[in-house]
């Protein structure tokens, strides 16, 4: 039986960089990725904040594929809002390039790394996990101290060990198309029931030309529309015209972070552990925050012996102070926004379609904090507050989150 000090399942940016760092200490580490090779298939929109760069060590210039500074939000009746323009708010990212490039530095600071290695099975013996991995028709066990699951939205580790699931689950559509006339510079996000259901749809130029674009949807499980009609819908836009599909995509997103995210031996990271910005869905950035804190507490794991629930939960702790309360305030807007009908979207738009609306936009956005955008945007647009009676509320003149336990 192969014996390891950790195994991290999963092969993507954010399992990549925690065994990066984590074999980079000397730790004998190995990745178990199901798939055949490494960022396939793809099923990410690719819009990420230049952020999280400060944490993978990959050719910026390689990956990058264009630069978005702005976008234009289209509204049921189709009114747009154009937000935006004057810096650089995202990067368009080669997301396949991106794993290939954090898995390849893995392993040149010490990782293994095992292609086509389903985990099917694992238990707890002793101080020690156990873990049954089906490579092709063969099953092999292995040993090791740690384990951490970095394995998607469907997370087998998760569902292993008994953690708890994520609140929601959506499930996207896209395609990565050619034939676009696009302004390189703005993605084109769409609203309302006919496209989304619960969430929103996106059309993401892939080139300085416009000519190229990567465009997909969400909708809620529940949703009465199906995703193909959805897509159909999505493809009907003037913005899609004459457009040819190159590449199919798909996946899921969980919503909603675990209150546990360790037991004994046991941590989970990433969409395994549902830390995606519940207004995006984008898990790339929060992934590899949380990823930075989990390598940290697995190394001091080894240098003091103790695998146990309450010393791993440091790594719970570390991550949820520096971004739990924006994933928790992300979460009370989305399960506001996911009830609006398609008059409020084309009412609160309509209320912000103005110069000073637009100004407060631009200077407070972030798509890696949205929450710092709410004060500043309710402050100069009072009238918002009617439509968020469930996530604002009024206290002696003042407004505050009312994030169900005494607001903040």
């Amino acid at each position: 039986m192969d014996k390891f000090d950790v195994a991290v399942v999963g092969g993507g940016p954010v399992g990549g960089f925690v065994a990066k760092e984590i074999a980079s200490r000397g730790l004998n580490t190995i990745i178990f990725e199901e798939h055949k090779k490494i960022g396939e298939p793809i099923n990410c929109a690719g819009l990420v904040s230049p952020r999280i760069f400060d944490f993978i060590n990959v050719n910026k210039t390689s990956i990058t594929q264009n630069k978005i500074y702005g976008a234009n939000i289209h509204s049921p009746n189709g009114d747009v809002l154009s937000i935006g323009g004057d810096r650089i708010h995202a990067l368009v990212i080669d997301r396949a390039m991106l794993d290939k490039e954090v898995v390849s530095y893995s392993k040149s600071n010490g990782a293994k790394v095992s292609l086509g290695s389903k985990v099917t099975s694992g238990e707890k013996k002793k101080n020690l996990i156990q873990l049954k991995v089906k490579q092709q028709e063969k099953i092999e066990s292995i040993q090791c101290k740690l384990v951490i699951g970095a394995d998607g939205s469907r997370s087998p580790i998760r569902n292993i060990f008994n953690f708890s699931q994520p609140n929601e689950l959506l499930y996207s559509i896209g395609a990565e198309v050619i034939n676009t006339e696009l302004n390189p510079k703005y993605v084109e996000i769409f609203l309302g029931r006919r496209y989304a259901p619960g969430f929103f749809a996106w059309i993401i130029p892939l080139n300085s030309n416009g000519t190229e674009a990567r465009i997909g949807l969400c909708v809620e499980s529940k949703s009465k529309n199906s995703l193909k009609k959805c897509f159909s819908n999505l493809l009907k836009t003037k913005q899609l015209e004459d457009v040819a599909i190159i590449k199919k995509l798909g996946g899921t997103i969980p919503l909603g972070p675990l209150k546990e995210t360790v037991s004994s031996n046991v941590m989970l990271v990433g969409d395994a552990a549902a830390q995606v910005k519940p207004t995006s869905g984008g898990g790339v950035y929060p992934g590899l925050v949380c990823a930075n804190h989990c390598a940290s507490i697995a190394t001091k794991a080894f240098e003091n012996d103790d695998f146990s629930k309450r010393f791993l939960n440091k790594y719970h702790k570390l991550w949820s102070k520096e971004i739990g309360k924006e994933l928790s305030l992300g979460m009370r807007f989305r399960n506001f926004y996911k009830n609006l009908d398609d008059k409020k979207f084309d009412s609160i738009l309509n209320t912000i379609n103005n110069e000073k609306s637009i100004g407060v936009i631009v200077e407070y956005g972030d798509i890696d904090f949205p929450s710092k955008l709410a004060f500043p945007i309710i402050k100069s647009t009072p009238k918002l507050l009617k439509f968020f009676p469930s996530v604002f509320k009024l206290n002696k003149g003042s407004f505050y989150f009312d994030a169900g336990g005494g607001g903040t």
